[in-house]
């Protein structure tokens, strides 16, 4: 039981690491302001303090999730929104099919950053280790852009 608590106590540590919750009134102006320039629509926006520096703005439109992550000066370094699986584009699906053969697609989320769409997919199969990619739009693998949690 001792484990137990101990490894529990341990993950909780390593999370609270990453980043930190924090309330609206510590992010700055600048950065909320870019939020909400950007997705006016935005609900129940949750943020988070970085290790890197950068805030995280944890929010839903219309019932789809989105993550955003902005630096001190409210540039938007990226977002991405959860999609459905027949919303990733068929040259993506059919490269998972392809190259992945026994996974099937258990997340899905389409990436903006720098300007260009890329798509990130978790994919999992029973008794295998999760694979976490990301994609060009054009359906090659991204191994530059990192999968974004």
């Amino acid at each position: 039981m001792k484990l137990i608590i101990l490894a529990v106590a341990a993950v909780s540590l390593s999370l609270s690491a990453c980043s930190q919750d924090i309330p609206a009134a510590k992010v700055p102006s600048v950065v909320q302001n870019a939020v909400q320039t950007k997705f006016s629509n935005a609900v129940n926006i949750e943020w988070e303090k970085k290790k890197t520096g950068l805030y995280e703005a944890e929010f839903a439109i219309n019932s789809t999730e989105y993550t955003a992550w902005l630096d001190a000066t409210g540039k938007l370094v990226a977002y991405k929104l959860g999609i459905k699986e027949n919303e990733l584009p068929a040259i993506i699906t059919s490269a998972i099919t392809r190259e992945h053969a026994g996974y099937r697609i258990d997340d899905a989320d389409k990436i903006e950053k720098d300007g260009i769409t890329y798509y990130q997919v978790e994919l999992d199969a029973k008794g295998k280790k999760d694979r976490n990619l990301v994609f060009s739009a054009d359906g090659k693998m991204a191994p530059a852009v990192p999968y974004m949690h």
